[in-house]
Order: structure tokens, then sequence, then C-alpha cells
């Protein structure tokens, strides 16, 4: 699913409007060409993440803000050059059509991003139940941290007897056009989206790559004359590393989604043969819950059995062997299971072996099912751990209770069961 228009509306539209300009003016470069592309790619993502949060990692992993603005810099200094064509050539006239580019530049940086923000707080007013991103634009969007380099190249053309030619040499020797390309931005992006992956605990690998992406930046600036890594080793690594994780991320995430659908499937067709099935979702939504009953009753031993076949076809695991399985360990040990200890255990001990396609759960199981239901021991208590720990990085990121005021505050888990034995 794509991104909430009011979302990024907020943040593209900006880009976009700096788009249009250079196009109305016809300017045609290598640079202007880049800077499209990295426009391009922000619309691209804008479509793949739903969440704002992932999708500025993202951004900011690729540090396409600060492409943008190096190359929108570039854009205008060119175009100052051109026009000082016109005028008598002298190092003077060089010089300053350079620094003016690269005032205009930080002016318009920082317009870009108030703009953003206005956008933003002009849908939320519009829209009672918008959600505001003002602070998250207002974090996320470093834009002090692409203006700093470039203050830094106009401090240094406004040092007294600078003459063009020396400032063009000093700082390729200092490395500050390298700083231009918005290492720090860069950096900042990749500890974001690091400590996003830790905060979500949903995946080890996705942890391990973020980490290693990190290091990598880290490794080849420590390399580097300046200390600012090179941009395209940094992406050809990176592109590297996106190749070794994914099969093992994919095969992550494809076991967990089968054996958790599976369990659902154990945990439906039990819970449909309790007296309280009518009254209880999804049954009590249909037209004719007693029917709607039977249907899941008659015909989810058969999906479960047919889920398994492929589940073993593929990964050769019957649905017990998730057990002895690291994705089932990482999840007890990172309190991911919304079910309780004995609720599972009940799942797959008792329900697993009769849950087979024209039968049904004796009674003394029914009786059991009803039990957990009725007396509270379905859920986890600490189920609510991996939210409080996402919760506790984001206001870490963007503000003591930032998350509570924008996401609204956890409802307690309500049980009566027992935490799971971590040594299960």
């Amino acid at each position: 699913m794509p991104l909430d228009p009011m979302m990024s509306d907020a943040i593209l539209g900006t880009f976009q409007n700096m788009v249009n300009e250079i196009k109305s003016k016809n300017i045609s470069s290598e640079d202007a060409d880049k800077m499209y592309q990295v426009f391009d790619r922000m619309k691209e993502l804008a479509n793949i993440h739903d969440d704002m949060n992932a999708f500025n990692g993202q951004v900011m992993q690729e540090n396409l803000y600060g492409k943008f603005s190096d190359y929108y810099g570039k854009v205008l200094s060119d175009q100052a050059s051109t026009a000082s064509s016109n005028l008598a050539y002298s190092d003077e006239n060089l010089l300053k059509q350079n620094l003016d580019a690269l005032r205009d530049a930080i002016k318009r940086i920082r317009a870009a991003k108030e703009e953003a923000i206005e956008i933003n707080r002009k849908q939320t007013a519009k829209i009672p139940d918008a959600v505001d991103n003002s602070i998250e634009i207002e974090t996320l969007i470093n834009d002090e941290g692409v203006i700093k380099p470039i203050e830094d190249l106009i401090a240094l053309g406004e040092e007294p007897g600078m003459t063009f030619p020396r400032y063009l040499r000093i700082q390729m020797e200092k490395g500050l056009d390298k700083a231009m390309e918005g290492s720090v931005v860069a950096r900042e992006g990749y500890e974001y989206l690091y400590e996003f992956y830790k905060a979500m605990s949903t995946c080890p690998h996705d942890v391990e790559k973020a980490k290693r992406k990190l290091d990598l930046f880290d490794e080849l600036g420590a390399k580097s004359k300046f200390g600012i890594p090179n941009l395209d080793e940094i992406n050809f690594g990176h592109r590297r590393i996106d190749h070794e994780f994914e099969p093992s991320i994919i095969q992550w995430k494809n076991i967990t989604d089968r054996w958790e659908t599976m369990l659902w499937d154990l945990y439906n067709w039990s819970l449909a043969h309790v007296s309280k099935a009518p009254y209880i979702e999804p049954w009590s939504l249909a037209d004719n819950p007693q029917k709607a009953i039977k249907y899941t009753k008659d015909t989810q031993p058969g999906i479960f059995r047919q889920r398994e076949r492929l589940f073993k076809k593929y990964y050769d695991m019957d649905f017990p062997d998730i057990l002895k399985h690291p994705t089932f360990e990482y999840q007890i040990k990172n309190d991911l299971m919304w079910q309780s200890q004995e609720l599972f255990e009940f799942l797959i001990e008792k329900v697993y072996p009769v849950c087979q396609p024209f039968q049904f759960l004796p009674q003394n199981l029914i009786n059991e099912r009803e039990a957990l239901y009725t007396e509270k021991r379905e859920m986890n208590p600490d189920m609510l751990k991996p939210a409080l720990r996402f919760a506790a990085f984001y206001d870490k990121k963007f503000g003591e209770g930032r998350y509570v005021s924008k996401f609204g505050a956890f409802k307690p888990v309500v049980t009566n069961a027992k935490p799971w034995n971590r040594n299960f």
C-alpha cells in the first residue's frame, strides 16, 4: 500500500515545487537529471511503504534528501555560473556568483522544510483526524546537516584575499566538496534504520543487515582521507549486503507467516466449538452466525492440513516441528507471541492431533477450550512489551510522550494467564 497522501504530500510537495522550478527554467544538465532521478525514487518509496517511519528510514538510508539538496544546489550554482558568462571574466565575479548560488541554496533548503511542515499543519487543521507529522518532519529532514557543509564552503570563499582558483583547490584538498554530499545525514539514516529494526524485533536478519550497512559506512569513512566514505563504494557495498540477506529474510518471514497462520487455524477451529461462539467475532458479524460457525468447523481442518502439507513440501517441517525452529524461539525470546503458553500448549498438544477433515473437537476438549476463553487465560500478559519497546524508541527519537500523543495510550492486557517460560 502507498503512503497516505496526507503524509506524502506534506513531504514530497516541496520537492515537487523545486523540481517544477528547475523545469520551468528549461535547465538541462547532468545534475538536473540526477535531481529528477532522486525525486522519482522518493515517489517510488512513497508508493511502496504505508508506514511513514519505514518510508523515512529508507529515504534517510539512501540519503535522498541530502542528494536532492546537493544536486539542486549544483544546478543553481551552474545556472549562476552561466549567467556570469556575460560579465567581465574575473576571479572576483566567478567567486561571487558561486557563493551567491550557495547562499541561495541554503535559503531554499530551509524554505523547503518549512513548507513541508506548513503543508502538514494545514492538512491537520483541515481534517481533525489527520495525524500531525510536523515533529517527525522536523526531526527526520535534517536540513542543517546538509546546510553545515555548504556554510563551510561559503566561509572559505569569504576569507580575505580568496581567489576563485585557490577556493576550488582548497575545498578539494580539505574534502569540503565531498562533505556537501551529505555524509552526516546519510549516517543518521543508517543509524535510524538500525535502531528502528532493533525496536521492531520482528526479524533478526533485518537487524543484522542494517547493522552491517552502518558498520560498512563507518569502515569506509575511517579509511578515506577526509573521513567521508565514497558514495559509490557505499552504494555498491550496500547492494552486496542486500543480496546477501534477502534470501534469509524472505525465508524467515515466510516460515513465520506460515506457522502463525496454521496456529490461527487451530485457534479458530477450536473456538468455533464453544457455546459462546455465536457472540464472538468473526462469526458474530455474519448474517447467520450458526451457519458461519458450521462452515468453520467443517472446512478449517482440511485447510489446515493443506497448509501443513505445503509447509512440509517447502520446508520439510510438520507443524509441531516449529518448536525446534529458530523463528519460534525468537518469538518467545522477544515476547512476540500474543497467545499464552497454556493456550499454545493446548492447541499444539491436544487440538492439533484431532484437527482432521470430517472430525470435530471432542466434548472434553471443548470444555477445556471454553474454560481457557471464559477464564481469560488466552492472552500472553507480556504481549505489549514489543509495542512498548517501539514506543520507547519513538519517544527517544521524536520526544518524550510523542508515541502516545500521536497513536494513543496502550490498553492494558486483560488476562489471567502466566507469562511464557523463556526456556520453553
